[in-house]
């Protein structure tokens, strides 16, 4: 029984060492993939913030805008008013 043991545990270390480089190979291959999955992630953050920039400058130009159209109606109204008089 212990002879049995031992050589089904000799067995096992055997092959054990035996898929080490197919693991090696499987662990080698998830690090490309994460290392390859984060640069796109950062890809995506700069594209992110620069949408981001982007959005602000927008809202900044719409605002401006709002506010030239605003003067421009009272302007508009006040010689309105004046052929009134």
């Amino acid at each position: 029984m212990l002879k049995q043991i031992t050589a089904i545990s000799f067995a096992l270390t055997l092959s054990a060492c035996a898929n080490t480089d197919a693991l090696d190979a499987n662990i080698s291959s998830l690090n490309n993939k994460v290392d390859a999955l984060s640069a796109q992630v950062a890809d995506l953050e700069a594209q992110q913030q620069s949408t981001a920039a982007y959005a602000q400058t927008a809202n900044t130009a719409a605002e401006q805008a709002i506010s030239d159209a605003q003067k421009a109606n009272e302007r508009i109204d006040n010689v309105v008013a004046s052929y009134k008089k």
